[in-house]
């Protein structure tokens, strides 16, 4: 009697330690993923903030307001990195090359381009936050605004703590105030051509696809190289 006993216990004990073992690897087969697109949705939200500190260091720097700016980044998940040629932006007829700033989780990307952030998904890009290129229509005095910002550079980082630093390295006028039969612009060989022809065909007021042209008006041009180390 004591020994069928103490084998219902023993077997009791098992029957119970295997239903506990079963729920937490059921618990934790099905929450670790939502876990796991948590983290990763926090780490993308804190880095949509992060890149528009960064934005406006490199406005601060490409306009000389800054000689040398640096920022800390706390890269818990995913990588950054700094393109020299990300793309090419053409204003009647002038091409001028501008490099971007990338951050990487999975399929999702922000990044820092010709001024302006970017989000780009498996469904496509859209501008976040906008570059410095305006146009005003005050009483039929047309302006277009066009601040071209090359940062580029060599700099790499995933893991920890990284530190990034800006350094201006030249400014240059290409047109101010000239009137203009017409702007003609176009964006070449950018991954996110498709948030940069949706911002430009809404602030101008146009139609899709790029190029696009705005007639008769002013136009400032300015470009701008900034190193990213």
């Amino acid at each position: 009697m004591r020994k069928s006993k103490g084998v219902s216990e023993v077997v009791g004990y098992l029957l119970v330690f295997a239903i506990v073992v079963t729920i937490v690897s059921f618990v934790y087969a099905s929450g670790m993923p939502m876990v796991e697109r948590t983290k990763e949705t926090s780490a993308l939200q804190s880095m949509e903030t992060v890149f528009i500190t960064l934005q406006s260091n490199i406005k601060k720097v490409a306009l000389a307001q800054s000689p040398v700016r640096t920022m800390k980044l706390n890269l818990v998940k995913g990588s950054v990195s700094a393109k020299e040629n990300a793309g090419n932006i053409t204003v009647n007829g002038q091409t001028f090359q501008f490099g971007n700033i990338e951050y990487s989780l999975g399929a999702h990307k922000i990044v820092y381009e010709n001024g302006a952030v970017i989000e780009s998904t498996h469904g496509g890009s859209i501008i976040i936050s906008e570059p410095p290129i305006f146009f005003t229509n005050d009483s039929g005095n047309a302006h277009v605004f066009i601040s071209v910002i090359n940062a580029s550079g060599t700099f790499s980082a995933g893991g920890g703590i990284a530190e990034m630093q800006m350094l201006h390295e030249n400014t240059t006028v290409i047109y101010t105030n000239n009137g203009v039969s017409s702007v003609n612009i176009d964006i070449t060989g950018s991954s996110y051509r498709d948030a940069w022809e949706r911002y430009l065909c809404d602030i101008f007021e146009t139609s899709p696809p790029l190029p696009i042209s705005i007639p008769s008006c002013n136009l400032t041009l300015v470009t701008h190289n900034v190193t990213v180390s």
